[in-house]
């Protein structure tokens, strides 16, 4: 016996993520049942940022897409900031302008934004997740209208590994604040939280290989065949996402072409 675990994320459950393992008072077949062991603190903490690094993967899984953007906001040398707190300050209002011109069009501004000490220890900037919105009113053209510090920097969002780099890196530049709290935002009531389905199977044990259920494909590089660090039990995870129509993803590709090149005429 084991417990499946799903995570449907996005509005029409386009991608799904499966978790499948032992509970605890079970255990894996063939694996008596040892006596629990309270996790070291060094066990704790990596649990701690792996559930962290999960949950923005989900929140990005589930609210954005390849073709999206991965935006840098940069600061000017005269303009940079003195700490963490007037860059997060500097930000927030950032973010309320865009929400608030969205809002004339009846847009819901979604976001994921962390702020980052730079290499040097002085060069503050900010990551960015946002929708690649081109009509009525671009998005792009936005970002550049409020923020009024310095550069930015493109990258559309691409989907290899499930966007998991990505989320790493979010954590990974939360840990650098000074004070040692979150710099890691996102806008509010608008983001699509995933929908947990579980279920108790009764085989022994899982399939080794996954199978992407109907009108879904396994996406590569995720698939991890782990063991609970706690429990000491095997685990397995994975995802799938819905196949797309072509027609679909020739629109798609026509309107990313298309906003780019509204940037820069």
């Amino acid at each position: 016996m084991y417990v499946k675990k799903m995570y449907n994320l996005g509005k029409h459950k386009e991608i799904i993520e499966v978790h499948n393992f032992y509970p605890g008072n079970y255990g894996a077949p063939g694996k008596k049942r040892e006596k629990k062991e309270k996790a070291s603190p060094e066990v704790i903490k990596k649990q701690n940022h792996t559930n962290r690094v999960r949950k923005i993967q989900r929140l990005i899984l589930g609210n954005f897409k390849a073709g999206d953007w991965h935006i840098v906001l940069k600061y000017k040398k005269e303009l940079r900031p003195d700490d963490f707190k007037e860059a997060k300050e500097q930000l927030s209002t950032f973010f309320k302008k865009v929400r608030l011109e969205l809002k004339k069009y009846s847009i819901s501004f979604k976001y994921i934004g962390v702020t980052e000490m730079g290499k040097r220890g002085n060069a503050l900037h900010h990551h960015i997740i946002v929708e690649n919105i081109t009509d009525p009113v671009n998005m792009l053209k936005l970002i550049r209208k409020h923020w009024e510090y310095g550069h930015i920097a493109l990258t559309d969002l691409y989907e290899e590994g499930a966007y998991q780099r990505l989320a790493e890196y979010i954590v990974k530049a939360e840990t650098k604040d000074p004070n040692g709290k979150s710099s890691y935002t996102r806008s509010r009531g608008n983001l699509i939280e995933p929908e947990v389905e579980s279920k108790i199977m009764l085989r022994k044990s899982w399939p080794k290989e996954p199978k992407a259920k109907k009108g879904y494909y396994i996406i590569a590089d995720s698939v991890i065949q782990g063991e609970n660090p706690v429990t000491g039990y095997p685990y397995q995870r994975y995802m799938m996402q819905k196949l797309p129509s072509t027609r679909a993803v020739g629109r798609e590709e026509k309107a990313w072409r298309q906003n780019v090149e509204s940037i820069f005429t």
